[in-house]
Order: C-alpha cells, then sequence, then structure tokens
C-alpha cells in the first residue's frame, strides 16, 4: 500500500534543487524544493514545491506539467512564442516537449504536479 503524505509550503524543508537540464540565462535563481511524491516506473509522476529567486531561466518540459503559484509573479513562454504571465493564486497547465523559458520576475514559490 502505498504511503499517506502530506506537506505545508511554509514548513516544508526546502533542500538546494534545481530541475535537472535548467540554463541560467541572467540572476541566480538558486532553486529550492520539497518533494512530495515522485515516480518514473509508469512514466512520469510527482509533486512537490518549488521555489527559487528572480532570474531568468530555460528548461525542456520533459513530463505535463500543472502548477499553482503561492507566491510570487513569472512570465513563462515556449518556443512556439506562446507566453503567459502568472502570480499568486494562480494556476497553469504546461504541455510536455517544449522548451520553456521562465522569467521569475520576484521570489516565486509553486505547488507543481508532473503527469504524462
Amino acid at each position: 500500500m502505498a504511503e499517506l503524505k502530506s506537506a505545508s509550503a511554509g514548513s516544508a524543508l526546502f533542500e538546494t534543487w534545481q530541475p535537472e537540464g535548467v540554463i541560467v540565462h541572467s540572476g541566480e535563481p538558486a532553486g529550492r524544493g520539497f518533494t512530495l511524491h515522485e515516480d518514473y516506473t509508469n512514466g512520469s509522476r510527482g509533486c512537490g514545491f518549488f521555489e527559487c529567486d528572480p532570474a531568468k531561466t530555460t528548461y525542456e518540459l520533459t513530463a505535463n506539467e500543472m502548477i499553482y503559484v503561492l507566491e510570487g509573479e513569472a512570465r513563462i513562454e515556449l518556443e512556439d512564442g506562446s507566453a503567459i504571465e502568472v502570480k499568486a493564486g494562480d494556476a497553469a497547465f504546461l504541455p510536455k516537449g517544449h522548451m520553456s523559458t521562465w522569467t521569475f520576475h520576484t521570489r516565486f514559490r509553486e505547488f507543481w504536479v508532473l503527469a504524462d
């Protein structure tokens, strides 16, 4: 049976963490995260918290990613030119298979979910 888990964005123990393959264009994101669950045995599944400082980064979306912004503001652009602005209280869906560029305007904190 799977283990039942919970975490709070305010008290989770964040570790220094930057998603694999991230290219930093400007700023020093100093990524930090807390993973609540990850399972890649039958596709991508996971969820957790991520936060960083103002910066501009690029990385490939290797899984569908859903985010809920807890703090801050950012612009997310895909290589096809589509873009969204997100802020605290917003949710977004990012489709796998795209290069994404994130411009974090302020300190940023999100809850993320990966799923195929």
